[in-house]
């Protein structure tokens, strides 16, 4: 069957319609969900959906259906009267009056008195209520949202500052650990690689390999400290590091004497210098951005 309306330019078109499994009623395919995963739409259209669910969901709600052409006729047929039980109830019951077809077919008339009398009317109701729900709009269930742990970004945001102001004083403490700083302990087992492990701001460890003789400089250069022959261990973070440099240097630059908060490599990490103590520096950030990766005229 097709569903006509009038277009835009004043031409009538026609599309595609189907027929409500529940009120009965041809409606184009737009007013019939999905099927997941197929090509062709449900058989309840979405206001019936929403009535059935409403009704559904109000606990014992009256839920108004359309009669029964077998209810019409028994309501419109004229009541018979049956004639009463003779049998008596046993002793200690109170007597109940018979049912009769009358007081059934004035039961039945009440009933159908408050649904609908024509087909009309009911869908005239069914659009009104689907308006009105349409108005309204479903009650949304709030989302419970779970609390993060706020343990993980202390040490983050005590680190964090804005360009050019001092953060205030923090001992900065390497990790403890049954740590020795000799480098001719190191054995490579003829690898050449010597295993590196430490721990982020967050806690969470890491663990990598590098050489031999840059393990043995970070050593000497108090980076890191020597757990057994063929692992090594750093004693700070990045924050950590960055804030050690900081305060031992005083946020004093170390080219021009003026305020700084950067750290700068005085050995290149491009021409293989190594962030440790030894080679990092308190810097402005103009002497920074002019010394760049180059070497400065001392070395």
């Amino acid at each position: 069957m097709l569903w006509g309306e009038h277009s835009a330019n004043g031409a009538y078109s026609f599309m595609d319609t189907k027929q409500c499994a529940v009120c009965g009623r041809d409606k184009p395919e737009g007013a019939f969900p999905k099927r997941t995963g197929r090509k062709g739409r449900r058989g309840t259209c979405r206001a019936c959906q929403r009535r059935r669910k409403r009704d559904s969901g109000d606990g014992g709600a009256e839920v108004h259906l359309q009669p029964s052409p077998a209810t019409r006729r028994a309501a419109t047929r004229p009541a018979a009267i049956t004639p009463q039980l003779t049998t008596s109830p046993p002793e200690g019951r109170p007597q109940v009056p018979p049912l009769t077809s009358a007081i059934v077919s004035a039961h039945v008339m009440e009933r159908t008195d408050e649904l609908p009398t024509t087909l009309a009317q009911q869908h005239s109701r069914d659009d009104m209520d689907g308006a009105s729900h349409e108005e309204t709009g479903p009650a949304k269930r709030k989302r419970k949202r779970r609390r993060r742990r706020k343990s993980r970004k202390v040490s983050l945001a005590g680190h964090s500052h804005t360009p050019g102001t001092r953060l205030p004083f923090k001992p900065i403490k390497p990790f403890k650990g049954l740590f020795t700083y000799d480098p001719t302990v190191l054995n490579d087992r003829g690898t050449g690689m010597i295993q590196l492990r430490g721990r982020r701001e967050s806690g969470k460890r890491w663990h990598t390999e590098i050489e031999r003789d840059i393990a043995i400089r970070m050593v000497q250069e108090g980076a890191a400290g020597i757990l057994h022959p063929r692992l090594i261990h750093k004693l700070y973070t990045k924050s950590d590091f960055r804030l050690l440099i900081l305060q031992r240097d005083n946020y004093i630059c170390h080219y021009c004497g003026r305020f700084g908060d950067t750290i700068d490599h005085v050995f290149p990490k491009s021409k293989g210098g190594l962030s440790t103590p030894a080679n990092c520096v308190c810097a402005c950030s103009a002497c920074n951005l002019k010394k760049a990766d180059t070497l400065p005229d001392y070395l």
